[in-house]
């Protein structure tokens, strides 16, 4: 896969502030406070008053930090760059037990076909899985990402189950051998009444406890149309030490999911630093424009995945 140069520069951006951060650790004061002045300054582009940043030295020097990371990140927005091979690629949404309501399972089937209509029967492994479907409430509140079992002539299946009625938005993600990874989104309604909700708003805090880890959301410059760092910093709730037990979920560190408040932007990206266990995971995102936007950070620790939203404003 070619790494464009702008991806590569803000790869080597990155990358120099981290050796920047790992030789500063070594040469200074380990207390707390040194470390999050130093962070504040390198990893978060400037910004002030944050909770907390993890000593991070044996993080930071990652030998795993990975720049093909930034290129398997993709828009659903941008269909534009796809091939004419890649744009022919379509998949067919089935519910072959009847249409979806809320409290009961029914199975979703996709079929995958090329532009002439044939079964693509190849798919490449990506992130230990054939294909991943996320699928995600028109409210933002309900969130699944999921995996359908490949049955064989382009074929996928699995049985899903929602818990509230509602407009749902269902975003596939698989690799046709030989082409590049390609997201293709279909949209369903549930029976049943959707809960009503407040407008979405932007969260007061971007820390978060879930499952007894403190997880700390950070960015570099947030500006649309800009790539910018993206750190979750994770700490023991009851301990305060930073977290260095991690699991692979999918094969890295982590993977976050991140939409807009229309649900016409998706964007899946990976970790550069994908072999880590901690007390960082490190991801390279663009959002395609500025409003607001929803985060969901999924990792795995003790056996056990969770999951970390956030809403952001992006300006």
């Amino acid at each position: 896969m070619k790494i464009k140069w702008p991806q590569m520069a803000a790869f080597v951006l990155i990358v120099g502030a981290v050796a920047i951060f790992a030789t500063g650790l070594i040469n200074s004061d380990k207390s707390d406070s040194g470390i999050v002045g130093q962070a504040e300054h390198i990893i978060s582009g400037g910004m002030k008053d944050m909770a907390f940043m993890p000593a991070v030295d044996k993080d930071m020097e990652d030998p795993f930090l990975d720049p093909m990371a930034m290129s398997k990140g993709h828009n659903h927005a941008s269909a534009q760059t796809e091939t004419v091979a890649e744009k022919g690629i379509k998949v067919i949404w089935s519910w072959p037990e009847g249409k979806p309501t809320p409290g009961k399972t029914r199975r979703l089937a996709l079929n995958i076909t090329d532009s002439s209509g044939k079964a693509v029967e190849k798919f490449d492994w990506n992130n230990e899985k054939l294909l991943h479907l996320v699928v995600i409430s028109k409210d933002l509140k309900q969130f699944q990402h999921i995996h359908p079992d490949y049955k064989g002539n382009g074929r996928f299946e699995i049985a899903v189950s929602f818990t509230v009625g509602g407009d749902y938005e269902m975003f596939a993600d698989f690799v046709p051998s030989g082409l590049s990874e390609l997201t293709r989104a279909e949209s369903v309604k549930v029976s049943g009444a959707a809960l009503l909700n407040a407008p979405l708003e932007a969260s007061d805090s971007l820390t978060a406890t879930v499952s007894g880890v403190q997880v700390e959301l950070r960015f570099g410059h947030l500006m649309a149309k800009m790539q910018t760092g993206m750190t979750f910093a994770f700490r023991d709730e009851k301990t305060g030490k930073p977290i260095d037990d991690l699991e692979y979920y999918l094969g890295s560190v982590g993977h976050t999911i991140i939409v807009d408040s229309q649900l016409k932007q998706y964007i899946h990206v990976h970790p550069f630093n994908w072999a880590s266990s901690g007390p960082l995971a490190v991801f390279g995102v663009t959002f395609p424009e500025s409003g607001i936007y929803k985060v969901w950070g999924q990792f795995q620790r003790k056996g056990k995945v969770f999951v970390v939203p956030f809403v952001i404003h992006v300006p």
